[in-house]
């Protein structure tokens, strides 16, 4: 989706949670209180009062004792009549949509004493509900589940360890079966292996007179000028490139990584207030330069879904994203997208510093109790290549290197350009950065909240690298 990650202070959302239970501090585990619904508190940070984009995790030891009072408490139902339920929770777009319920349906002939719940949502609203079915007992049986928030979810006991169980991981790319462990133990299998990328639209280049950039070339530098360019040759409306500021990642990290920083290092920020002050004046040199639009469509963009963001419209000729979403912005723009690397500092494709990740995963909860019945569909979902011929590479490259080389000779053309992208890189990437720490997924959120603050001009620079540091601090002690 075009919003990224973001989320708020985890302390501060369990207090809210305690407070609508009517939970005293010290409230033991085994203790049970009637589920409401909860109006999380927006916490103030250095900035003023936030309003939070996606509320964190919501399951501290003294709330998970409260998934045996929940409406999920024994794992699935058996509202069917004739089988049992087992609750399929993702986000995604009508693309998505639409191949998981093909997948799902096939499986389903398969295994006809089963019925599989679907509760597809847009990322903007996922972590908030999935906070709220966990604190309330009610977790879906299979979950997506993303890498901001891989650690917070496993401290907390709310997703199954997958070794040992039925999930068959001979067939992984060692590199992408580790991307779902923390600390050695496997609690999530990748669904797909994507990377950072500018996806570019031609009509938009066309239009202004611009040539497409060498993108094993380009600099930063360059992207400012070549955006500035197009936004000066096009309609009124028409831009260069999105504010990527106000996108964040993935290219926020790309670009402290070519500085030799790191969004974390462990449990701390990996990068210095002088790092991410190059960031902050590479967003406002985009702004002065009118390669982007200016803050208030900016801000108002990152929340809008992928088929009516500027770049699916046809207004903005460059926009950074994760490969797998290539899929759905070329199906919206008639398969003519095309995928460049994101600049490097020095002009060289080997210093971008890209690196795989795992676009997502698929997760079981802990609790449930069809833990049988999830991990085998998980593992159909993963290493079936009749999964594989339906889901194919719009969640990302499958990290089955048996059902990628099956599928390989039946994309289509869209899939066909993320696997060629993929395999382009390969010689390129950087080492994979460090995973997100517990209470990391709210320093996205802070990062964007300085950025608007010094876009809308109303504190400096520095101010806003000051107040977004000690923000982030704060979530990750």
């Amino acid at each position: 989706m075009v919003a990224s990650d973001r989320a708020v202070p985890l302390l501060a959302v369990v207090r809210g949670v305690a407070q609508q239970l009517d939970l005293a501090p010290g409230v033991g585990a085994g203790t049970c209180s009637k589920e409401n619904t909860m109006s999380v508190p927006a916490p103030v940070g250095p900035l003023g009062p936030r309003i939070p984009r996606r509320a964190a995790l919501l399951t501290p030891p003294a709330l998970l004792g409260l998934a045996a009072c929940g409406p999920n408490a024994s794992g699935g139902s058996d509202d069917s009549g004739d089988g049992t339920t087992l609750r399929f929770y993702w986000w995604g777009n009508t693309t998505r949509d639409a191949q998981t319920n093909e997948a799902a349906d096939l499986y389903l002939e398969e295994h006809p004493e089963l019925t599989i719940s679907r509760e597809p949502t847009d990322w903007g609203g996922y972590w908030d509900k999935l906070a709220t079915q966990v604190a309330g007992g009610d977790t879906p049986d299979v979950m997506q589940m993303d890498e901001g928030y891989l650690a917070e979810y496993s401290s907390r006991g709310v997703l199954l360890d997958m070794g040992g169980t039925a999930f068959d991981p001979a067939q992984f790319d060692p590199s992408a079966l580790d991307a779902g462990k923390v600390e050695g133990t496997l609690y999530a299998v990748n669904a797909g292996v994507n990377a950072p990328v500018l996806l570019a639209n031609p009509a938009v280049f066309e239009e202004a007179g611009v040539e497409m950039p060498d993108d094993t070339t380009w600099t930063w530098d360059d992207l400012v000028e070549i955006a500035a360019r197009i936004t000066e040759s096009t309609p009124e409306g028409t831009y260069g490139v999105q504010q990527l500021g106000i996108q964040g990642d993935p290219n926020q990290s790309v670009f402290l990584r070519q500085l030799g920083g790191e969004k974390f290092d462990g449990s701390s920020l990996g990068f210095t207030a002088e790092q991410l002050t190059q960031w902050f004046d590479l967003a406002v040199r985009l702004q002065e330069a009118g390669a982007c639009p200016g803050a208030d469509a900016a801000v108002e963009e990152s929340g809008q879904t992928v088929d009516q963001s500027m770049f699916a419209v046809g207004t903005v000729a460059l926009q950074s994203q994760w490969s797998n979403q290539l899929v759905s912005f070329d199906n919206l723009l008639d398969g003519t997208v095309r995928m460049l690397r994101l600049p490097s500092m020095t002009g060289s494709a080997a210093d971008a510093k890209l690196w795989y990740k795992a676009s997502m995963y698929f997760a079981v909860a802990a609790d449930s109790a069809l833990q049988e019945e999830a991990v085998e569909f998980v593992d159909w979902l993963t290493n079936s290549l009749d999964a594989g011929r339906i889901l194919l590479a719009e969640r990302g490259v499958p990290a089955n290197l048996e059902v990628r080389e099956a599928i390989a000779g039946e994309l289509g053309e869209s899939d066909l350009k993320v696997f060629d992208y993929i395999d382009a890189i390969a010689e390129e990437l950087g080492d994979p950065p460090p995973i997100t720490p517990p209470g990391g997924g709210a320093v996205g959120d802070a990062m964007q909240r300085a950025m608007e603050e010094v876009l809308f001009g109303r504190v400096s620079v520095a101010d806003g690298v000051a107040a977004a540091i000690a923000e982030s601090e704060s979530a990750l002690s």
